[in-house]
């Protein structure tokens, strides 16, 4: 084996079974959530394969060691109305609140970012659903901020049998913020990684990977205004494609390869 898939595998050891030892939130749980009961067991230790110069998979997950980029196989789910809670989930998560689904592991998706060394951290993310004694107010501690992109090649519609050029947009413009039915603007998320309850990676249990709805669950989560209310964000339609299209979801360091939040 290589030196350098050696060393990946390695670590994706590592990070497979230290991850559950981080601690829990405090921030508000729902009791009737899935996951308080005995631990969870991964069904098999993760395997790595390598499948280009710098370029590996897990499970169904690719990413570049060079460019720190993650590419996520996704289906379009909602394309219109609201509210949504949820950009991605997992095909078994809370898909009615959720425009796009995936069969990817969230499990899978965490140890990916550890193995690429991206931070995570929550700091004041969660700040808006605590009492005032017990925020944080810093984001010295927040985890690093990546943007979220699309990539699909749309359904030929002419009939002359040539392939439409690939598109490619920030998942944000597919999002209406219900404050002024404008797109979001064009902001990263943050890394915030999921919570572990009783010893379950949570993300793996209820299946949630990037909220719009601020969800110590989820591993990505919004920082900007009205991330705390579950009833502002909708579907765009208008730049959404047709459901049950698929679509590449691209993480990647915001402001470019490795960088990080100062």
């Amino acid at each position: 084996m290589k030196p350098v898939l050696a060393a990946i595998c390695l670590l994706c050891a590592t990070t497979f079974f230290t991850f559950a030892q981080e601690p829990e939130r405090k921030v508000p749980q729902d009791p009737n959530a899935a996951g308080e009961g005995a631990k969870i067991e991964p069904k098999e230790k993760p395997r790595i394969t390598k499948i280009g110069d710098s370029r590996f998979k897990l499970g169904e997950i690719e990413f570049d060691a060079k460019t720190k980029e993650i590419f996520i196989p996704t289906v379009v789910n909602k394309r219109e109305g609201g509210p949504i809670e949820y950009l991605l989930v997992h095909e078994n998560g809370k898909i009615h609140e959720s425009i796009l689904v995936t069969d990817v592991s969230p499990l899978h998706l965490q140890i990916v970012l550890k193995l690429l060394k991206y931070k995570g951290g929550y700091g004041n993310v969660f700040d808006p659903l605590l009492p005032a004694a017990e925020q944080v107010g810093t984001d010295l501690n927040n985890g690093q901020q990546l943007d979220v992109v699309a990539k699909w090649t749309p359904k030929s519609e002419s009939g002359d049998g040539e392939s439409p050029e690939p598109v490619t947009m920030n998942l944000c413009t597919w999002i209406i913020d219900g404050a002024d039915a404008k797109p979001m603007p064009v902001e990263p998320w943050t890394y915030t990684g999921s919570e572990v309850r009783r010893g379950n990676y949570m993300a793996e249990v209820e299946g949630s990977l990037i909220a719009t709805y601020l969800d110590p669950v989820a591993i990505f989560n919004m920082t900007r205004k009205g991330a705390d209310r579950d009833d502002r964000w909708g579907a765009n339609g208008e730049a959404i494609p047709e459901i049950g299209q698929r679509v590449t979801v691209i993480l990647k360091a915001a402001g470019g390869a490795g960088a990080e939040k100062k």
